[in-house]
């Protein structure tokens, strides 16, 4: 058996410039001794660690820090899309991954922190980079990844619901943020973030292993795209409907009854975040045409709902 290689070789921008050109005849980084391939997902990304402006590949296993997803030929400027998007729901105040959208020789790609990752001291004092275990919300309830979407037989979101009410040890606070989420996506015309693998539990402390013990878990939103506004499809229903654009207060009350949530809550949280985003706008800019156009129709939806669910 070859011998397996273990640490981080770092990686050129000469090797990141030329990652669009070698693809699709060549996936991310394919055919390299002790390097994983391009994860899962309908978009190209791999794993890399982070350290400074030094970007560097994981060998023979050991953790990454983040997540780089090139641009996509088909949709101009969706980095700086998506960049937008995720600043955006962060200071709006959702649990959003860090990102940092950034350029190589005119090749656009998107840093997105893991937030299933964390440094801590080990027995010598040195700080060593570990994972946190998660799980899919699909994975959570036995459900095959190739059935995300709710449509597909995938989990709806009263399923969703009611896992967190059933394993997690902050179950006010984790329905809060995947109510908010559900919403933030709806505002921004998120057409794929509603789906079993968009969300996941981090577990945390999971005791001494013996049966019986119950794993801690919290919510985190793993992404959010703004990819098309041609796809107005959403993974999870809302109320009865799953095209965003005909989505009013109705469906949303059809939802929270149908999710075991308290109807006054759920309608007039919309408008409340929809007037946080218009709020935030100035603190999540990013300065590049296509973000700009994205949010000038995330604020006109915003201020279409503020208005149309006060009423």
């Amino acid at each position: 058996m070859p011998e397996r290689k273990y640490g981080y070789r770092p990686v050129s921008s000469q090797e990141l410039a030329a990652i669009p050109k070698e693809r699709p005849k060549r996936p991310l980084l394919a055919g390299e001794d002790g390097i994983r391939l391009s994860l899962a997902g309908a978009q190209d990304k791999v794993a890399v660690r982070i350290e400074g402006n030094d970007i560097s590949l994981p060998l023979g296993g050991v953790p990454s820090t983040h997540i780089l997803k090139p641009a996509v030929e088909r949709f101009a400027g969706v980095v700086f899309n998506e960049a937008l998007c995720m600043r955006l729901a962060a200071t709006a105040g959702l649990p959003a991954a860090k990102v940092e959208a950034r350029i190589v020789e005119d090749i656009e790609y998107l840093l997105v922190e893991r937030y299933d990752r964390v440094h801590q001291k080990n027995a010598e004092g040195a700080t060593t980079l570990d994972r946190l275990h998660q799980e899919y919300f699909c994975q959570a309830q036995g459900i095959a990844s190739e059935a995300k979407y709710q449509k597909e037989c995938g989990p709806s979101l009263k399923q969703c619901v009611a896992l967190l009410r059933d394993v997690s040890n902050a179950p006010v606070i984790d329905l809060s943020r995947l109510l908010d989420a559900v919403i933030y996506n709806y505002l921004v015309g998120d057409n794929d973030a509603h789906n079993g693998k968009n969300f996941s539990l981090l577990y945390r402390g999971v005791g001494n292993g013996e049966p019986g013990d119950k794993a801690r878990a919290s919510l985190r939103c793993r992404q959010h795209h703004l990819l098309s506004r041609a796809q107005q499809r959403h993974g999870h229903e809302n109320g009865g409907e799953y095209s965003s654009d005909k989505v009013g207060p109705n469906d949303f009350e059809q939802l929270a009854e149908e999710a075991g949530l308290a109807k006054p809550i759920v309608k007039n949280r919309v408008p409340e975040l929809a007037e946080t985003v218009i709020a935030n706008f100035d603190r999540a800019g990013i300065e590049h045409p296509v973000a700009q156009a994205v949010a000038a129709l995330i604020r006109k939806r915003c201020e279409t709902v503020r208005t149309g669910f006060k009423k």
